[in-house]
């Protein structure tokens, strides 16, 4: 009882994005064992958003707990705290939150809307894009350390930008238009908070001819 006991508190002090990361690599581990018995297309076909969403709504939110490869799961895990880890130091513990969730939700809604494929979609990078580009938006020369190098962050953004272009642009690459519903939602919430930018005309100078 006292290692439950312990374990319950140990949990309760994880905040939610640890708690997120933690689920993910349950489900990672899972999945992996399923690999084993030959049930992983069952497992990510019950879990994973796809054309078939009324048969099984429940997959708009669990798509974003799966992930196949261990390579995109630590790549998920250091942008996820990268990014809800440097908005909370600035606006508090609930936006990152919103920002994700709502993000997902969106994400989810965008690929059902514009998939035209039998494909379905996993991971949870539309939330994380939607962290991206309010970070992008709201501190665009954050310095990230990467190795022994410091970059400001609107260049690391600039090149995932780009790489989402060339997805929007390739044929049968649906799952990019989960990032645009991410994208969306985090450029509304940083406007909702901040204003749209408003741009003032200069005023051209007035030369005085008097003598």
């Amino acid at each position: 009882m006292d290692i439950l006991n312990r374990l319950n508190i140990d949990l309760k002090r994880l905040d939610f994005f640890q708690k997120f990361i933690g689920l993910n690599i349950l489900v990672f581990l899972s999945y992996r064992l399923l690999i084993l018995f030959n049930y992983q297309s069952s497992f990510i076909n019950f879990f994973s958003l796809d054309n078939n969403f009324f048969d099984k709504p429940w997959s708009i939110i669990t798509y974003s707990f799966i992930h196949q490869g261990l390579f995109e799961l630590i790549f998920m895990i250091i942008l996820l705290l990268f990014t809800s880890n440097s908005i909370k130091n600035l606006l508090g513990v609930q936006l990152p939150i919103k920002l994700f969730t709502v993000g997902i939700l969106m994400g989810g809604i965008f690929f059902l809307f514009f998939n035209k494929s039998s494909g379905s979609l996993i991971g949870a990078s539309a939330g994380i894009s939607s962290l991206l580009i309010f970070l992008l938006l709201m501190s665009p020369d954050l310095s990230v350390r990467l190795f022994r190098f410091n970059l400001k962050f609107k260049y690391i953004m600039g090149l995932i930008l780009f790489i989402d272009f060339l997805k929007l642009i390739t044929p049968g690459e649906y799952g990019i238009f989960s990032h645009i519903g991410g994208y969306l939602v985090g450029i509304f919430y940083y406007f909702s908070l901040y204003g749209l930018p408003t741009f003032k005309a200069k005023r051209k100078p007035r030369y005085n001819n008097r003598r």
